[in-house]
């Protein structure tokens, strides 16, 4: 069974890496500098750019910001995660941080992401905060998956697969097209900080890199 599984995984890496070796190359490589362009022409707002370079990997300020989680929340738009919830997350961070640096995405995503009681109105619903999920583990674990979006999973066909699969995937197919095209990476990084003034790309990994390539890619397609 274990096996059926991998297989099932690798098959989706496969045909993932296929689609990004076909969508990069240095014949189109003016193309997509231009599809990124506009990330850096109309960007997010400065709050946003503040706040991802301060908590990337900053185990200190995580463990000691007293509303981590909300602010997290706030400023990644997040929806569907109630204060009770929270709450659960910020009393817990020793343990979420300790999961992600060990790699055990499994237990983290399924013991306070997965199926997760949140107040709606009057009621009580169930929700997989799947996204709240890649966007924490991309935080504190940035080289080895990317800050994974609804239209990045689509754009790989994944869109009927949860979170936590799509973004397993999609890392290990961005991570092995990186370490197979470190030249034409490189180029690609110094063309898109040719475009900027600022030098952005210096603090940002392989894997977010390419998560704002095919982030353009895929709204390029639903425009």
């Amino acid at each position: 069974m274990v096996e059926e599984i991998n297989a099932y995984l690798n098959q989706h890496k496969e045909r993932i890496k296929k689609k990004i070796i076909k969508s990069l190359t240095n014949e189109n490589l003016n193309l997509i500098i231009e599809a990124i362009k506009n990330n850096f022409d109309n960007k997010k707002p400065q709050s946003f750019q503040i706040f991802y370079y301060q908590t990337i990997s900053n185990k200190e300020y995580f463990l000691s910001e007293k509303n981590f989680f909300g602010k997290f929340k706030q400023q990644y738009s997040l929806q569907g995660v109630d204060k009770k919830h929270l709450k659960i997350l910020e009393e817990n961070k020793e343990e979420i941080f300790s999961l992600i640096k060990n790699n055990d995405l499994s237990s983290l995503y399924f013991r306070f992401f997965y199926n997760v009681s949140i107040q709606h109105g009057n009621n009580k619903i169930t929700r997989n905060l799947g996204s709240f999920f890649a966007k924490l583990v991309h935080t504190f674990a940035p080289d080895k998956y990317c800050a994974l979006d609804t239209p990045i999973k689509k754009y790989f066909g994944l869109e009927k697969e949860s979170y936590y699969i799509a973004l397993v995937i999609i890392s290990c197919a961005y991570t092995e097209w990186a370490n197979e095209n470190q030249i034409l990476l490189k180029e690609i990084k110094s063309r898109i900080s040719s475009i900027t003034t600022t030098d952005l790309t210096k603090d940002m990994t392989n894997l977010k890199i390419l998560d704002l390539i095919f982030w353009h890619q895929a709204n390029i397609i639903t425009q």
